[in-house]
């Protein structure tokens, strides 16, 4: 049995998300399911590294919740999202499907990952 090993990860993110993490708007990361995703657990550390850049940001991860959907996810936003970034559902879904596409968002389970920057 391993226990207690916290494993490391890493992630790219756009600038504009980078600077939301470091001023506090953003303190939970929201990414499709997927094998990555999935092996996260809370106390592993993730390097949330700038496109074009080479800004990077550590963070320990204190939560993680799995949604089966967007529609699962914007209801609870309120706890997810501080005083959301995101106006509507749509404008959310579009912000995803743009990132990730379309045919995953629809197919894929939701993870959101909550952080504190270390």
């Amino acid at each position: 049995m391993m226990g207690g090993i916290n494993m490391e990860y890493s992630f790219k993110i756009y600038e504009e998300v980078y600077n939301e993490m470091i001023n506090g708007q953003k303190t939970i990361e929201i990414r499709l399911l997927n094998d990555k995703t999935e092996s996260i657990k809370a106390g592993d550390i993730i390097r949330f590294n700038v496109l074009n850049s080479d800004k990077f940001l550590l963070v320990k991860v204190t939560n993680k919740t799995v949604f089966r959907d967007i529609d699962e996810l914007w209801s609870v936003k309120e706890i997810l999202l501080d005083s959301s970034i995101y106006s509507t559902k749509e404008e959310f879904s579009n912000l995803l499907n743009k990132i990730f596409g379309e045919e995953k968002v629809k197919d894929s389970k939701i993870v959101g990952i909550e952080f504190e920057i270390i």
